[in-house]
Order: structure tokens, then C-alpha cells, then sequence
């Protein structure tokens, strides 16, 4: 969440979506960063090792020495990582049976924006009750600082060297695909070709040099903004292709013919294996914006759906909570197979993904054409943040139909019709909108329904206002 931290003003809710984010000069600034790692050395009863890495963002490296600082004042050793992403953080934290993890990444958002994410020992951030307990200490300064000569160290540990490695072992050998892998210039640069090739692919790299103003396309990869991704795959005839985040957790994967996937679609592919690996059986976790695919999916081949809040501090919760997880997906990119990590990481995604196309002997454009067809849309629309979560108070008031319908408010309000259709609207947790998104089988009702749901988050916002103002 994006939040003001002018004076000693302390926000509600440090945590948003995922972590802490903000602006370095006015929220996520050196002194909150510090005072973040004093409480989350705290958290950790003051003892311990500490995995810290950051992304390419120019602002990164100074919230990380700060971080870093405070983590120390609190009696934790710390590993400094430099610039990795993520998810090479963290199996250098399960190899290594750490006690925790710290990365200090922006992840999908503009370059102007940090942030903080915390993973515990089993590589999964924290979840809600977590972060509340981590709030508590933050707002309440109950710190534990340690006298001079009971200070934490603080070393440096490569966590590049042996993560394409640790990838081979967990993939094995997949023959000659050629992949066209686009990393946005963020931190997956140096991890994700070199992984690839150490599983016998064919690797060609765009946008592959480290750069935190992300000059090329924005950090945030999506059918929008793949389009250079898109054009070099058919351009090298190549099978298939992967553009991350700026940390390398999400992944979309690009047809042989540059069609962009969403994480969904892609997702579905995963849920099908991994449940007709098991011959039924098993539970799939996703989120409430992710396609009913997945339920159709789980319904046809066996599994169960365990559907939580946007997000993956509510993901790990409900890993944690549920020991038969055989995967679990966000609709924005992230996959996880819960017996390798509890985080999403492009690498492995990839390597999974020509898993399937080399057992099937299919292409990425056959395996998804055989999925039944679902339409969604999306939009975001603006809002300002201090008035999202009330927008969406006063939405939720106004929806009065309910005859023929379910409703869910685990993220927002979700309305899901007899058909199976449905629209969500939710406040974002990463930037100033009302998120809006609908999906059917039919794309002229997908249509209606996201029409729907923009103008009931434009007469909220509207209403919304006028409250503040009066």
C-alpha cells in the first residue's frame, strides 16, 4: 500500500496488497525503512539470520542499507544479497534454513515506488496475522534495540552462483526449445536466460541489461505492455516466451504466434497437469479475481478450490492452512508449487511450462486453445487513497440485487450470477484506483458486466467525495 508518512503521522494499515510500498522521499523514506527492520527484528524475538536482497531501482539500494541497519539494532545478523530477485533470495533462505527474508523491491509498480517484503523461514510473506503483529510493534515503538556489543553483523552472500543450478535439479534436461526471455531490465537480467540454458534451451534475451527506470517497458508485465516480447518470439520463430517483473516472481508466457497469455490462462494449464498428475485429488488455491477456469478445471479432474483475498501474504496464509496444496496461482502471473517455494518464481513457471508442452508434444497455442473458453475484462479505475476503501464502503451499500446471485466480500464485492458469470470490484493495494473486472462465457456480456461495475465505482467515487467535502 501506498501511504503519506509526513510528520508523526502513522498510517492505519502500513501493509497493502503485498508488503510495504511507497515513495522514498515521502513515505517509504530511510527513517520508516529503519524503523522497519528494528521491528522486524523484534518480530523475530531479536535473534536470527536475515536474507536481504533488493531490485534495480535506483532508491532500492538506499532503503536497503537502511533496512539492513535496522535489522542489526536489533540483534539480527544480516546477508546482504545485492541486487537478486526475489525468489533466488529465497531458496538461498530454504537452502540455507534461515530464520527469514527481506527484499526491497517496487516488483510491478513505476520505477518512483519501493517497497518492503517480509518472508518468513518457509519462504512465504507474512500473512495477515503477521503483518498485525508486525503492526502493533511498529505503531506502539516497542522495540528491543541491544546494547553495542550484542549488535547483529552484517555480511554479504551470493545468491546468483548456484540458483540455475538449483533450477536444473528441480527441472531436469528439456532438449532444444528456443525461448525469447524478456526481464524489463529488473533483476531476473542475470537469473532466468542463464536458468533456461542450464535446462538445454535455446535462449534469445531482450531488455536484458539492469536499468531501474525500466526504459524499455514498464515493470509491470501484462498483454499491454509485452508487445516487444510478442514480436520477437514470431520474429525468431521461437516456442514460446516469458516477460517478469522487476523481481522475477511473475511471469506471462507468449505464444509461438505472440499471442500474450494472462496468468490465468496459463494457470489453468498448470491446475489441469498437476491434477491429472495425481489422477484427482489435491487442493488448487487461488484468488478472487482469478477465471472460474480454475473451479471448471478442479470440478472436471477432481481437485478442490480454496479461493482467497488478492495478494500473496493471503496465499501463504491459506498454503499454511491447507497441507494438501498441490499449487496455487494469481491471476497476475504468479504460480506456486508449495513443495519447491511459497512464492511465485519465473524460472520455475517456465521450466513447468515446457514440461507440459514437451510431455503433451503440443505448442503453447494447442495446450491453451483446448481450454474451455472464459472472457474476462478488466479496468482500473482512478481513485484517490483516501477515498478507495470508502469508495468501496459505499459501493457495496449500493448494490441492492440478490435475487439469483452470490455475493462475496472476501476482496471487495463479487457478484457471480447463475451462469457462472460474474464482476468484481476491490480496492487496489498498490496504487490510487477501484479495480474492476468481469468475466463470462459470453464476450458481449462480459461487456455488460464490466460496464456494470465501472459505473457502480464511478457513482461510489462520485458519492465518496461529496462525503469528504461535506
Amino acid at each position: 500500500m501506498i501511504f503519506q508518512n509526513s510528520g508523526e503521522k502513522v498510517p492505519a494499515r502500513l501493509f497493502g496488497t503485498s508488503g510495504i510500498r511507497g515513495l522514498v522521499d515521502k513515505s517509504l523514506t530511510p527513517e520508516l525503512a529503519a524503523k522497519a527492520g528494528l521491528t522486524f527484528a523484534t518480530f523475530l524475538e531479536n535473534k536470527g539470520t536475515v536474507l536481504v536482497g533488493r531490485d534495480v531501482r535506483p532508491q532500492s539500494q538506499l532503503i536497503q542499507n537502511a533496512v539492513m541497519s535496522g535489522l542489526a539494532a536489533g540483534g539480527v545478523d544480516v546477508l546482504d544479497c545485492g541486487v537478486a530477485p526475489t525468489p533466488a533470495v529465497l531458496f538461498a533462505l530454504k537452502k540455507n534454513q534461515l530464520t527469514a527474508a527481506l527484499t526491497v523491491t517496487g516488483s510491478h509498480t513505476p520505477a518512483s515506488i519501493t517497497g518492503l517484503l517480509f518472508f518468513l523461514g518457509d519462504t512465504g510473506e507474512m500473512d495477515d496475522r503477521g503483518e498485525k503483529r508486525f503492526e502493533e510493534i511498529f505503531t506502539s515503538e516497542r522495540f528491543c534495540r541491544l546494547p553495542w556489543n550484542e549488535v547483529g553483523s552484517v555480511r554479504t552472500l551470493d545468491v546468483l552462483d548456484d540458483y540455475p543450478e538449483q533450477i536444473q535439479k528441480l527441472i531436469g534436461d528439456l532438449g532444444s526449445f528456443c525461448v525469447v526471455v524478456d526481464p524489463g531490465n529488473g533483476a531476473a537480467w542475470a537469473t532466468l536466460g542463464a536458468a533456461l540454458k542450464w535446462l538445454g534451451c535455446n535462449v534469445i534475451t531482450i531488455n536484458d541489461h539492469p536499468d531501474g527506470t525500466f526504459p524499455s517497458r514498464s515493470p509491470y508485465p501484462q498483454p499491454s505492455t509485452l508487445g516487444q516480447l510478442s514480436s520477437a518470439v514470431k520474429d525468431a520463430k521461437a516456442d514460446l516466451g516469458v516477460g517478469t517483473d522487476s523481481d522475477g516472481d511473475r511471469a506471462l508466457f507468449v505464444t509461438e504466434l505472440g499471442q500474450v497469455l494472462w496468468g490465468d490462462i496459463t494457470g489453468a494449464l498448470f491446475t489441469k497437469n498437476e491434477l491429472k498428475k495425481r489422477r484427482g485429488g489435491g487442493r488448487i488455491i487461488t484468488t478472487v479475481n482469478t477465471s472460474s477456469l480454475i473451479q471448471f478445471l478442479a470440478q472436471e479432474y477432481g481437485g478442490d478450490v480454496t479461493v482467497t483475498k488478492v495478494g500473496p501474504p493471503a496465499i501463504a496464509g491459506a498454503l499454511r492452512e491447507h497441507s494438501d496444496t498441490i499449487f496455487a496461482l494469481e491471476e497476475s502471473g504468479k504460480y506456486i508449487w508449495p513443495e519447491i517455494l511459497l512464492y511465485g518464481d519465473a524460472a520455475i513457471a517456465t521450466g513447468r511450462l515446457l514440461q507440459i508442452m514437451k510431455l503433451e508434444q503440443k505448442s503453447l497455442e494447442e495446450l491453451q486453445s483446448e481450454l474451455p473458453k472464459f472472457h474476462q475484462l478488466k479496468f482500473a479505475l482512478p481513485c484517490p487513497d483516501e477515498l478507495k476503501w470508502r469508495a468501496l464502503e459505499i459501493a457495496m451499500t449500493m448494490w441492492k440485487e440478490t435475487k439469483d446471485v452470490r455475493i462475496s466480500t472476501v476482496d471487495g464485492l463479487k457478484v457471480t450470477y447463475s451462469d457462472s458469470s460474474w464482476f468484481l470490484l476491490r480496492a487496489s493495494g498498490t496504487e490510487p484506483a477501484l479495480r474492476c473486472s468481469a468475466e463470462s462465457r459470453k464476450s458481449d456480456e462480459v461487456k455488460r458486466l464490466l460496464d456494470v461495475a465501472t459505473k457502480l465505482a464511478q457513482n461510489a467515487i462520485t458519492k465518496a467525495k461529496e462525503t469528504q467535502r461535506s
